[in-house]
């Protein structure tokens, strides 16, 4: 990718140290020493690229305490591009001293597999079982308007392999000329990026890029946040990019999907990082739950660009499973205090990890992408 260090060392000075990001981060407030926080983490980056810190796994390990979330960001008066930094010096780091350990095997999948998982990438439509007519027009098609880009996880985890699911039936119950990729799918390459290791992007982007321009398309929509951030930031300009709730509200306003009433329900939404803050999409899910008769809508404390984590952001869930829970529990914490009996959120991860703690904690919470929400709902 190349690291644009002239930048990235600009980062360092403006920093003024008020410490208003050690507030917005989960992380710093877990683990309450400087080190962990966002402002000591660009004093590190700054005394190691100056030369009077040792580049050691020591350090890559501290950075990797980190959800690349983004809040610190979003809350710097100064603008100081934190995110970015951390993710350059997760590649320096990881060049010098080699991946973290519990990061490894899903780097090294990626490689072998094109997929995180280690699986048969021909097995990526495990989840369209239930659905084999529709899957098998959607799968076989030589051209199409749209693609629809599953993603890893989605694909391969059973907890959420309802949400390709469900987006088949939204996107053919409003006549959308569509295709998906099947086992030409190859993983986008996000996680080599968190990983601090981004050699290997330019192979899968080329790929995926070869597979969409295959089908004649315009257009690739996204169930996964960080698929789609990943497009956008890496993938280059080719084609128009949408989240799924983007694409379904665009149909919504259009006319062109009829949504009913579904069993009241006091709900709240929790906006992803990679969609929210990294992507902009906030109003778009909101404008879906609130065309839903039947749905109470509560907002969280902490909504919108100052929503926080899950817990399951920045590969902490492989590399600090234990803190990735902590941040999740406070999480939910924050859900329960609006009083609402539902969570609905639009990333396949966030309800990975927070439906996986209210399973673990036997917590009465229902977690649901938004996906799931809108199938229930539609008039076909």
């Amino acid at each position: 990718m190349g690291i644009d260090w002239d930048r990235i060392e600009r980062e360092f000075y403006q920093c003024n140290k008020c410490g208003l990001c050690l507030a917005a981060c989960p992380v710093g407030k877990e683990l309450l020493l400087e080190k962990y926080t966002p402002r000591g983490k660009i004093q590190l980056a700054r005394f190691s690229r100056n030369g009077n810190l040792e580049i050691s796994e020591r350090l890559r390990d501290i950075f990797t305490e980190c959800l690349l979330c983004g809040a610190c960001t979003v809350t710097c008066p100064s603008g100081v591009s934190l995110t970015d930094l951390f993710v350059a010096m997760r590649e320096v780091l990881t060049s010098t001293t080699g991946l973290p350990p519990n990061m490894k095997p899903a780097v090294e999948a990626i490689g072998e597999s094109h997929n995180i998982s280690n699986e048969d990438n021909s097995e990526r439509d495990e989840w369209a079982e239930d659905l084999e007519e529709l899957y098998n027009e959607v799968s076989g098609k030589d051209q199409a308007e749209v693609v629809y880009f599953v993603g890893c996880v989605a694909s391969f985890f059973p907890m959420v392999q309802y949400i390709p699911q469900n987006v088949i039936k939204i996107l053919d119950a409003a006549e959308v000329d569509f295709a998906v990729l099947g086992g030409k799918e190859w993983c986008c390459g996000f996680p080599l990026i968190g990983a601090g290791a981004p050699g290997d992007l330019t192979v899968v982007k080329e790929h995926n890029l070869d597979m969409v321009r295959s089908l004649g398309a315009k257009s690739v929509v996204f169930s996964c946040p960080s698929c789609y951030r990943t497009w956008r930031e890496h993938y280059g300009p080719e084609f128009s990019l949408f989240h799924i709730t983007e694409f379904i509200a665009d149909l919504l306003e259009h006319g062109r999907l009829k949504l009913g009433g579904v069993e009241e329900t006091v709900a709240t939404y929790h906006d992803p990082c990679d969609l929210g803050r990294h992507g902009g999409v906030y109003d778009a899910p909101r404008k879906i739950l609130q065309a839903i008769p039947g749905i109470v809508l509560k907002e969280m404390e902490n909504n919108r660009a100052r929503s926080t984590c899950c817990g399951g952001g920045g590969n902490l869930e492989m590399t600090d499973p234990a803190l990735s829970r902590r941040i999740t529990k406070k999480k939910i914490e924050e859900t329960q205090a609006t009083g609402a009996d539902t969570l609905v959120t639009a990333c396949q991860q966030c309800v990975r990890t927070i439906k996986g703690a209210v399973r673990r904690e036997k917590i009465n919470l229902n977690v649901f992408d938004i996906t799931e929400t809108v199938a229930r709902a539609l008039q076909v």
